[in-house]
């Protein structure tokens, strides 16, 4: 009887993660190894899949399309998760303060993040239309000529950065928020003690101590950039000109607009092997020491 319990008790937690755990088999695991496992095959002649080894790896090295979008992913990601995070530690530390509007400081702050992707990027592509579009319109009243804006080979990209900031940066905030709560003020009584100025406490004090939640929202908004879509499908279509040709689109475009699964598929794994680099390098330098 009493190892019948033991038993029950040893498997009761199993079975609590085992719903999460096939979900993530099925959407998580299973499709990365397809990808990978596809990468390796391309479509012969008279529709035949066969084993081709690297050839499509071959391929995208040698792609100058493939290659320019690998330089736009980094180019967004070198501006995009910077920006939010600093960005985010400033508006996390403006509203951990106690002033009678604070709450309402929040809702605001946070209302980007409440706005679907999808409903957001069709709210930009209206703004920055430049056939009468609104902020065109603001700028001709002020004598400035129209501005291409996302047909622009030289705006477009500029001006993606600034809406994923735009609709990111109160989501981490309140990650980093959390962290900051966290934070004793007992360090900063004693950090007043000892004479510090508003920079040591910031820099020696209130990052030190977020460092878990940094590693957090550093590590999450650095995959998710990476992985960035939406506001490439629904602003540009990875143009004008490849401006904007981000790796996801690319493969998006690869599968779904040519069939060229093979080729997708290899894009996506390139893009699994940069991001699991990049991740592992930032927790070597984020680890925690004793």
């Amino acid at each position: 009887m009493l190892s019948k319990k033991i038993n029950k008790k040893m498997i009761e937690p199993y079975l609590l993660v085992l719903p999460a755990l096939i979900l993530i088999m099925v959407f998580k695991i299973y499709p990365i190894l397809y990808s990978v496992i596809g990468s390796f095959f391309v479509k012969a002649k008279g529709g035949i899949i066969k084993f081709a080894w690297f050839t499509n790896y071959k391929f995208l090295f040698n792609d100058p399309t493939f290659t320019n979008s690998l330089w736009v992913t980094f180019k967004l990601n070198i501006f995009i998760t910077p920006i939010q995070i600093i960005l985010g530690i400033a508006m996390a530390i403006y509203l951990n303060r106690n002033f009678k509007s604070v709450r309402i400081a929040r809702t605001l702050i946070y209302i980007p993040v409440a706005i679907n992707m999808v409903v957001a990027s069709t709210i930009w592509n209206m703004l920055l239309s430049p056939n009468q579009g609104p902020i065109n319109s603001i700028f001709a009243k002020f004598g400035i000529a129209p501005q291409p804006f996302l047909t622009s080979p030289n705006q477009a990209l500029t001006l993606i950065i600034i809406i994923c900031c735009w609709k990111g940066v109160a989501y981490w905030m309140i990650f980093l928020l959390a962290g900051l709560q966290n934070v004793s003020p007992s360090l900063y009584e004693a950090g007043k003690i000892d004479g510090t100025n508003y920079f040591q406490e910031l820099f020696f004090i209130t990052i030190p101590m977020m460092k878990n939640s940094l590693k957090f929202v550093i590590i999450s908004d650095t995959m998710i950039n990476l992985f960035l879509f939406v506001p490439v499908y629904m602003l540009t279509g990875g143009g004008p000109q490849g401006s904007t040709d981000t790796l996801m689109y690319e493969a998006y475009r690869a599968a779904f607009k040519f069939a060229n699964y093979g080729r997708s598929y290899s894009i996506v794994t390139i893009l699994l092997l940069i991001t699991f680099i990049i991740i592992g390098i930032q927790m070597h330098f984020l680890k925690n020491e004793d």
